[in-house]
């Protein structure tokens, strides 16, 4: 089971916790016996399910005072009057409370429960037994929601990074070799790459270490998700470096055998995206002289523009070098996961 799960489409994997936060939820309010409450209750297990946050403790707190701060002031608002203005009034004070005690991630839970009292009517009558009720149950919601997340499917968000940044890498390899196929046999020219499809998880891997800002965290783990943010600061930079070269590459005609040194040095490209243990080579070591008159020659034998090729091999060069950090960084971190 526990090998199994990790596998699991996103789909299935949220699907299985919101059956059983809502199951969990249904038990305990049947229970109970606050059927009349159930549905708030099954409305905070549904929402507090979650997939993304590291440390969903920190804000935990502030969203449940939120919702209580919400609650609070449309069933004393109500006990007096109601009608739309009752709750414009109720939203702009709940906003204030809840700033006001520091909950500002709980501002949205708070206009949300203040809002749904209007809607379901529990606000018309003050007492205490309801706001108990209430409380309760939004707490339950939010307990079972976040039972359902952490108990049964963990996310480990560490072991998920090795196979995020191979995705990445075979993205961007693809991409490279489609041009490559491009440029020596012709036909259709390959669609751009778009930044959204590599954008979210080099969001992911550098995302980690600002979630961890404030908490206390073993140092190994810290330091490895250091390591990990820098490999997404270096993605961003590879992303931005090949969105740059390939509306030049573009502008290029399809040359069957007749560009060796761009065909080579995409090649090298690709084989150093395929490699996540080997450390590519540092072009700065290249004479710069010689590179610039090969890239020279090579404009002359495709009959194009000479500042357009050295464009190209300049851009090249720059990812070259930024796959070569990226190939230190890994293996920094492999150094660290081994100790």
């Amino acid at each position: 089971m526990a090998t199994t799960l990790p596998s699991l489409s996103p789909l299935w994997r949220n699907s299985l916790r919101t059956w059983l936060a809502a199951t969990l939820t249904i038990g305990i309010m049947l229970w109970s016996g606050r059927r009349d409450v159930m549905m708030l209750g099954l409305l905070m297990a549904v929402l507090f399910i979650n997939d993304n946050e590291l440390t969903p403790v920190r804000s935990l707190g502030q969203l449940v005072g939120g919702a209580l701060v919400g609650i609070l002031t449309a069933v004393v608002l109500h006990h007096f009057s109601q009608g739309w203005l009752v709750t414009a009034i109720g939203l702009l004070i709940t906003g204030c409370l809840v700033r006001g005690l520091g909950l500002t991630k709980g501002a949205g839970m708070g206009y949300m429960a203040c809002w749904a009292l209007e809607i379901v009517g529990y606000g018309k009558h003050l007492n205490w037994a309801l706001i108990f009720n209430l409380a309760f149950t939004v707490v339950t919601g939010i307990a079972m929601a976040q039972l359902a997340t952490w108990v049964f499917w963990p996310r480990r968000p560490l072991q998920q990074l090795p196979a995020l940044e191979a995705g990445l890498c075979d993205q961007l390899r693809q991409q490279i070799q489609r041009m490559r196929q491009w440029l020596d046999t012709g036909g259709e020219a390959p669609a751009p790459l778009q930044s959204k499809a590599l954008l979210p998880q080099i969001l992911q891997l550098q995302e980690l270490r600002d979630q961890r800002a404030g908490v206390r965290t073993p140092a190994a783990v810290r330091r490895l998700s250091s390591r990990w943010a820098q490999t997404g600061s270096i993605w961003r930079q590879l992303l931005r470096q090949w969105l740059l070269l390939e509306p030049l590459l573009l502008q290029l005609p399809p040359c069957p055998s007749g560009a060796p040194l761009l065909q080579a040095e995409l090649r090298a490209l690709e084989a150093a995206l395929g490699s996540s243990s080997a450390i590519p080579p540092m072009p700065a070591a290249i004479d710069p002289a010689s590179t610039q008159n090969n890239w020279l020659q090579e404009a002359a034998q495709l009959q194009a523009s000479p500042p357009l090729l050295l464009a190209i091999g300049q851009q090249i060069t720059q990812l070259h070098q930024l796959l070569h950090s990226r190939g230190l960084v890994r293996q920094a971190i492999g150094r660290q996961e081994a100790s």
